[in-house]
């Protein structure tokens, strides 16, 4: 006679079958991505899953700020759509920090220079641990990408050209080591160095964040190191942008408080 299973047994089971179920659904949804919405007059922006991916039009050719969590590339097909171009045309990748859902399709942009901070680079490529807190470290077990290899790695704060254009890349470490922010034609691409949170900005997500502390230092520094720059939008790695016209104010209460130490 067989013996039957004992009711820890079968919950047991259910556990493992609900995991398995919600992997493979997690990992079909990072495929997904909204239509592209117009943020400036050139810059177009698309939601892959829960992670922002932002493109422009430059005279030498499209770049793409942040690579997003679909390493298959729908989500960058997406916005190439709504920017009337293609993958040959993407010149400049600009990841914001090196985390899995920020840099997937970075390796389909086979004619672009890929730059992140040097302090990324190493776990990007996969040659060193992710850089993170558990948290982080789960959700790239759940959504695993391919090695990313920066072929311009950023250090300081440095002017890239971009047709007649230029993008400015500013170090704000913290979040990650390598993490940056970027200003092009007056938006700051801020990746998860800055979010939003209803009328005002904060810092980094304290749980996904390697230096809570270094991260307030480097927003409080922003203000020095965009003196003279004009910033009318902020652009977030999973919050959309700043309503037009607020980002000044908003950014400036922050950098306020980061240099408070609040």
């Amino acid at each position: 006679m067989s013996r039957r299973r004992s009711p820890l047994a079968w919950i047991a089971v259910a556990l493992l079958m609900a995991v398995i179920v919600f992997v493979v659904t997690v990992r079909s949804l990072r495929h997904k991505s909204t239509p592209p919405e117009a943020i400036g007059p050139r810059v177009q922006r698309v939601r892959n899953l829960f992670t922002e991916i932002y493109g422009a039009r430059t005279a030498s050719g499209i770049i793409v700020f942040d690579a997003g969590v679909d390493p298959a590339g729908d989500a960058l097909d997406r916005l190439l759509g709504g920017l009337s171009a293609t993958r040959s045309d993407v010149k400049e990748v600009f990841l914001t920090h090196g985390h899995f859902d920020h840099v997937a399709f970075a390796p389909l942009c086979a004619h672009a220079k890929i730059r992140v901070g040097a302090g990324d680079v190493e776990f990007l490529a996969q040659r060193a641990p992710v850089y993170g807190t558990f948290g982080v470290k789960t959700l790239n077990a759940l959504f695993p990408v391919p090695p990313v290899i920066a072929t311009d790695p950023l250090q300081g704060r440095t002017e890239i050209g971009a047709g007649d254009d230029k993008v400015l890349a500013i170090p704000v470490p913290g979040h990650t080591p390598g993490s940056y922010v970027f200003v092009f034609a007056g938006i700051m691409f801020a990746g998860d160095s800055i979010n939003i949170d209803g009328d005002k900005l904060t810092y980094a997500m304290p749980s996904f964040t390697v230096d809570k502390e270094e991260n307030r230092r480097s927003v409080a520094a922003l203000g020095e190191a965009l003196k003279g720059v004009e910033v009318q939008t902020i652009c977030t790695g999973h919050q959309g942008c700043t309503a037009t016209g607020r980002a000044p104010a908003m950014l400036a209460a922050l950098i306020e408080r980061a240099k408070s130490g609040k």
